[in-house]
């Protein structure tokens, strides 16, 4: 499969995003979130979803864990 710039730079581009301002954090995760959800339906999201948290490494699902509970606080 041929990989575009954007996929070959994926982990860079998260890893200098982080280092970054939280709008511009936010802007990234809303991005693809939306992203996500507009060119799927809830089946082939859930099965998206799950392909991808297969291949998180521990740090990304701790941190993806706590910012859960910090949504549903937020929520609450």
């Amino acid at each position: 499969m041929i990989k575009s710039s954007i996929e070959k730079m994926a982990f860079d581009i998260g890893y200098d995003i982080a280092n970054s301002d939280d709008e511009t954090q936010s802007n990234l995760l809303n991005g693809f979130s939306k992203g996500l959800a507009n060119s799927m339906d809830s089946n082939s999201l859930n099965t998206q979803l799950c392909y991808i948290a297969d291949k998180l490494d521990s740090k990304s699902e701790k941190i993806l864990t706590e910012l859960v509970e910090f949504i549903k606080l937020k929520n609450q």
